[in-house]
């Protein structure tokens, strides 16, 4: 088992199970491969790509558990639906559909070659609570998900938050991961009147305690 996960799962008091720490190595794996002949991600080692991207996507677990139990609260429901935006390879999507198995999590990616890793990835890791849309995140409809979660997706601007709440349902969450919290305020000032309010929350990477990271968090009402 790799050293770097497991101190990183601790750091974060993430109590997985032995076969979850085996889907996020076999994870890792993949994207490692897939890296050889494609540039997916930006990690050197596979300690850099723990760190870098899989114990970052999870760095907001405890967060987004927060978020699922208010809706579940709220609706009386067990089973969300969560969009993962702009997927890429995956980050944060498949790393938080095995911290949440109970939860149903959709891969949104336009690029086909990224989706043909994302389901490849899904279909090895036995995930069976992921799909992958394979389309423009515009071609998504109405109203799709409780909660969205996007790593990589664009900038809070006019066009894409309004691409954004129209996939949220009513009541639903954004969960946005965003680096130095002045870029953040000036994207948020620029959206102010779509989001006239969000919360920061600052997030502790294990192995990245130097980089700043925090979640953005928008509610719609």
């Amino acid at each position: 088992m790799n050293e770097t996960l497991n101190a990183g799962l601790e750091k974060l008091g993430l109590d997985f199970s032995s076969s979850q720490k085996e889907q996020l190595e076999q994870y890792a794996s993949c994207i490692i491969e897939f890296n050889k002949s494609y540039n997916l991600m930006k990690a050197e080692t596979e300690d850099a790509l723990f760190a870098g991207h899989i114990l970052d996507s999870l760095a907001a677990a405890e967060h987004i558990k927060s978020l699922i139990e208010t809706i579940q609260a709220e609706k009386n429901v067990s089973r969300l639906e969560i969009g993962d935006i702009g997927s890429g390879g995956g980050c944060p999507g498949i790393p938080l559909a095995a911290a949440f198995p109970e939860q149903q999590f959709t891969l949104v990616e336009r690029m086909e070659k990224r989706c043909a890793f994302l389901s490849s990835t899904v279909e090895k890791l036995h995930l069976s609570n992921v799909t992958v849309a394979c389309a423009q995140a515009d071609a998504i409809k109405e109203n799709s998900f409780d909660i969205e979660v996007f790593r990589a997706f664009h900038p809070f601007d006019k066009k894409n938050t309004r691409l954004l709440l129209r996939m949220l349902k009513k009541g639903g969450f954004l969960a946005a991961y965003k680096a130095r919290s002045e870029k953040i305020e000036a994207e948020m000032q620029a959206v102010s009147f779509l989001i006239p309010s969000y919360k920061k929350i600052q997030l502790h990477v294990p192995f990245l305690e130097d980089h700043e990271r925090n979640l953005v968090v928008i509610r719609k009402c």
